[in-house]
């Protein structure tokens, strides 16, 4: 079983889903984390960062995919 790596925080899911999809498309597994309040009350908008995960084997390669991409500095 894979260990999972948080490489990046967003402000938005879009923003996070973007990556992913690049993440993806280079063949690198990816998950969202999101633990919004929203999700024990539905009415509730409180923000909380995405966070997005890879395999820690994966880190180094997602990091350069990233800066290369312009999504992280």
């Amino acid at each position: 079983m894979a260990e999972w790596i948080k490489i990046a925080s967003f402000t938005t899911p879009q923003d996070a889903y973007i990556v992913k999809g690049m993440l993806e498309s280079n063949d690198i597994p990816t998950v969202l984390n999101n633990t919004t309040i929203s999700s024990v009350y539905p009415m509730t908008d409180t923000w909380a960062p995405v966070e997005l995960l890879v395999p820690k084997h994966d880190e180094i390669r997602a990091r350069q995919l990233m800066k290369l991409d312009g999504d992280m500095a």
